[in-house]
């Protein structure tokens, strides 16, 4: 019955991650970046850099458009310098549209800028971490390089601003951690980078540089850190200083990072920010820009290079001799970010309105709806809307939109008086434009909305009685609605159940007859995969051309914002997840995810969710397919001592001929439920464990997949040796690798093995993993071919040993006579397809330690190549076990194999639980395994010699 059910789940799990993977990009919105264009042909002038030979495939140039090249050296220099850096096998062209742009704004302002582009060679910088190092002192010679530039033509004292994409971003903070550099640095502004976590961490030097940057910083910096109550949809960021050493120059570098959302499907946007960033902001949600940007638009997406150039050009000032440079005052430049990158300056602000001046030429109109929409077309005398705060006790919301509102059109509070003419207006007023915030805009029209407290306001200025709109003359339309309601009737409370089910659910049946604005609350979202499916449908509309627009704010992670806008009449969906993990630090009741509807006072709607299961899937797909490889290796290595336990015990012989013997199993399900509540006591929450959930039905997930995936592998393998042995030899018989080499290596393993690691001592341990892969298969495949071609030979013979003829050593306590005896050495086939599987998964992941030295030998050495001591010692491990022809067989030393198959378990676990995140750490354990096993059958054969020692002594 457990057989079953576990088979069950298997299914169910797999075809859920297929499902997964087919609806991959479910949430990736429609790409509406628009492209940037060159205003003239793009030059890149090259500027020497005196650096070491090991980065003299690297560059520095200068960016400007014409004809021809300039030379830098010669042409003045009077802008304020900006440095792009690319990032995973970038090109030092992807700053053109950036460049090309800032080129353009620069000839209509008092201020420019000089962009210089930095060339890395296209390197894989976050799939091999030692070009981490080498590209951050390469920045930082180059940082030093610019500024020598401007001090040869006496600009001196000056700072650079470094713009980073992707990797580059990283090691833009790496730089942070030189003094003579990072003194230089005005602000880093980070685009679609991992600077939480890397997305794949498969070496030890992408750890190790992430952890290095993160405990430096975490001395001289001052950092965020999550407290009870804190609230992002209602507070910006203020960092708290957890260090009495800071750095007054490191603290008065600004940090700005941005992701790209949805779209972006190789960066996560959970991994966009770090502790340290003084600004966060998604594309998505950045004023002006309101789309999501995939990896590689983020550079040329002309939305978000004018709002990154427009901040640069904010933050940059002409001296005297009408040089551009940077401002020093840390404060006034997050001011300037927040207001670009986060919140904008509404309308107009003044604390008081004086109307004396401006009164013969106003209208002032007083309305008592309760719902107002008004349209006002070629305006020649500005209007006052005033609304009663007194009129609406029982209510406790003033909701506002404007449409084509701007200079001159503000939102004030006022007590209002009559004149002789019994016509109302109001002596002064006090500003409350400062709660205007901005919507996306539709069809090019901006939209501002704000929404007032009535009661706080009546408490708050006991004389007032209105509330005024005020909007200035204009030739264009402008439109606004009023919607004044009680809070209570527009509030819905969800909270998400702990098993999401699949019906759908109506939260509202059908809105209320003119209804401007409801508020979603949502409390028990907790894991970055829950998706829920949102629906707004409309009912009835009295027009066509309504539109709704939603915005979701997550309270416990800074910038992650997020709007959307339907399409009149559509009917879309509106996914609900989280970024980062819900930590236990917040008040998760208090403090709910909000959904904002801002919907078409014409229109009657219905709101209805579902648990997303396609979403979901397809969230765990993207977030967790880094996880595959450890589980892998638990089943693996399960799989193994259950081969070893039966090789070495009493059962029928046959097994071993079946290299998929013990893949149909299911018992390495009983060791991810304990390594769930494990991995709580035995990993430190530290800044490298990503904000992943612990729910045992991802877990299930994603270990289902990888036990489907073993038994394909392992029955793939299988077909080869089948084809190979019936046909296939004939073709490949001629290959050396097979006449000669397999020859040398079974005569001569130990000398083989000694090859193959000079081979990665002057190489890297990478190739010659490789190389003892093909080996390895090959002597697999030889000794399968061998064994059919010898089949019937052997049967007809009778050369099959009887029990009764074995030395008393390697018989079975209860084996009866005519058993068969169970093959030993390379017959092993199931033995030795997991341990091939082992090589495997290891070379696999090193498989980056290879294309860096095919691409450039220099940047692996024997003191930088992080697979060569495990490759080593899996080598020689190896080489040794083939040389003893093991596995051999030795019943009697069944307190050995039982010790072996408890610590195989325990590697499993570890795998689980120290592996998924940090895949570097599979060499070790790898490693280990291999010379345990070379230690099992050391001591198996020791015991088999000390029995025959006593028996023959007697």
């Amino acid at each position: 019955m457990l057989k079953h059910l576990f088979l069950c789940v298997i299914i169910v799990s797999v075809f859920a991650w297929i499902y997964g993977i087919y609806n991959f990009n479910l949430e990736a919105e429609q790409n509406a970046c628009r492209m940037t264009y060159m205003f003239q042909t793009p030059q890149y002038s090259k500027i020497n850099v005196s650096s070491s030979s090991s980065s003299s495939m690297y560059g520095l140039y200068f960016y400007n458009e014409g004809m021809l090249p300039v030379d830098v050296t010669k042409i003045k220099l009077n802008g304020a310098p900006v440095i792009f850096v690319p990032g995973n096998g970038g090109s030092y062209k992807q700053v053109r549209s950036l460049a090309s742009v800032a080129l353009k704004k620069g000839i209509g302002t008092s201020v420019n800028l000089d962009y210089y582009t930095v060339d890395f060679n296209e390197e894989l910088s976050a799939l091999f971490g030692n070009y981490l190092e080498r590209q951050t002192q390469y920045l930082k010679e180059c940082i030093e390089v610019v500024l020598r530039l401007y001090a040869s033509k006496g600009i001196l004292e000056r700072k650079v601003v470094l713009i980073g994409h992707s990797m580059g971003a990283l090691v833009a903070h790496g730089v942070l951690r030189e003094s003579e550099a990072s003194k230089h640095i005005n602000t880093i502004i980070a685009l679609s980078s991992p600077l939480q976590n890397p997305v794949l961490n498969l070496d030890k030097k992408i750890d190790a540089f992430y952890r290095e940057i993160h405990n430096y910083l975490s001395k001289v910096r001052s950092f965020f850190e999550p407290k009870v109550g804190l609230n992002f949809c209602g507070t910006s960021l203020t960092r708290r200083n957890s260090s009495q050493n800071i750095d007054p120059i490191l603290n008065n570098i600004l940090l700005i990072s941005i992701g790209g959302g949805n779209r972006d499907l190789l960066v996560p946007s959970g991994l966009t920010i770090s502790r340290f960033s003084d600004i966060h902001s998604i594309t998505a949600s950045i004023p002006y820009v309101w789309v999501s940007c995939d990896h590689l638009s983020s550079v040329w997406c002309l939305q978000l290079v004018l709002v990154v150039n427009r901040f640069i050009f904010n933050i940059t000032m002409k001296d005297s001799q009408n040089n551009s440079y940077f401002i020093k005052d840390r404060y006034l430049r997050e001011q300037v970010a927040y207001r670009l990158f986060v919140k904008p300056k509404i309308l107009e602000f003044r604390e008081k309105y004086v109307w004396h001046k401006v009164s013969n030429n106003t209208i002032w109109h007083e309305d008592l709806r309760r719902i107002i929409s008004k349209t006002l077309k070629k305006m020649e005398h500005n209007f006052i809307q005033l609304i009663p705060v007194s009129e609406y006790s029982r209510n406790q919301k003033l909701y506002i939109e404007t449409i084509q509102f701007g200079h001159g059109d503000f939102l004030f509070g006022c007590a209002v008086e009559s004149n002789l003419n019994k016509s109302m207006f109001c002596k002064d007023g006090t500003s409350l434009s400062h709660h205007f915030q901005i919507l996306p805009t539709v069809g090019n029209k901006l939209r501002y909305f704000a929404i007032l407290d009535i009661n706080n306001l009546k408490e708050t200025y006991a004389n007032w009685t209105h509330i005024g709109l005020h909007i200035s003359a204009a030739r264009n339309p402008k439109m606004y609605n009023v919607d004044i309601y009680n809070a209570t009737d527009r509030q819905i409370h969800l909270k998400v159940p702990r098993w999401p089910y699949f019906r759908k659910t109506i939260l509202i049946k059908e809105s209320s007859r003119g209804a401007l604005y409801y508020k979603l609350l949502i409390s028990g979202l907790e894991e970055t995969h829950t998706t829920m499916e949102l629906k707004i449908e409309p009912v009835s509309c009295v027009t066509t051309l309504n539109t709704i627009t939603i915005k979701m704010c997550i309270p416990f992670a800074q910038g992650f914002s997020k709007y959307k806008t339907f399409r009149p009449m559509a009917s879309e969906s509106f996914y609900v997840n989280i970024p980062v993990v819900n930590r236990s630090v917040y008040n998760k009741l208090e403090y709910p995810i909000s959904l904002e509807f801002f919907v078409d006072s014409s229109c009657r709607y219905q709101i209805s969710y579902t648990f997303s299961y396609a979403a979901t899937m397809s969230r765990i797909v993207q977030q967790y397919y880094q996880w595959l490889p450890s589980h892998l290796i638990a089943i693996v290595l399960i799989v193994l001592k259950t081969q070893i336990w039966k090789f070495h015990g009493c059962s029928n012989g046959k097994e071993v001929l079946l290299p998929y013997s013990g893949y149909f199993q299911y018992n390495s399900f009983f060791i991810i439920m304990g390594c769930r509540i494990l991995s709580r006591l035995l990993r430190p929450a530290d800044f490298i464990s990503p904000n992943h959930g612990m729910s045992i039905h991802l877990i299930v997930i994603i270990h289902s997949t990888a036990i489907v995936l073993s038994i394909f592998s392992v029955l793939f393998l299988w077909s080869l040796l089948i084809v190979n042995a019936y046909g296939m030899s004939i073709v490949i018989s001629w290959w050396p690798l097979r006449t000669t080499t397999i020859r040398i290596s079974n005569t001569f393993p130990m000398l083989f093995g000694v090859f193959i690691n000079a081979l990665a001592i002057k190489t890297c341990g990478e190739l010659a993993l490789f190389v003892t892969c093909i080996l390895y298969f090959f002597l697999i495949l030889n000794e399968y071919n061998d064994y059919m071609e010898n089949w019937t030979l052997r049967t007809a013979l009778g050369l099959y040993k009887k029990a009764e003829y074995l030395p008393a050593e390697q018989k079975c306590p209860n084996e009866k006579k005519g058993s068969l005896v169970r093959f030993e050495g390379m017959k092993n086939f199931s033995f030795h397809i997991s341990l091939f599987i082992l090589l495997f998964i290891m070379a696999s992941v090193n498989v980056m330690t290879l294309v860096a030295w095919i691409k450039d030998s220099s940047i692996v050495t024997p003191q930088t190549d992080p697979s060569l001591l495990s490759s080593l010692v899996v080598v020689t491990s190896l080489s040794i076990l083939w040389s003893l022809n093991a596995p051999t067989k030795v019943p009697s030393f069944a307190v050995g194999y039982k010790g072996f198959t408890t610590f195989l378990y325990l590697c499993a676990s570890g795998a689980i639980i120290y592996c998924e995140t940090a895949l570097h750490q599979l060499n070790c354990l790898i490693a280990v395994i291999f010379v345990l096993l070379l230690l099992l059958e050391l001591l198996s054969r020791a015991w088999r010699s000390y029995l025959f020692y006593n028996r023959t002594n007697k």
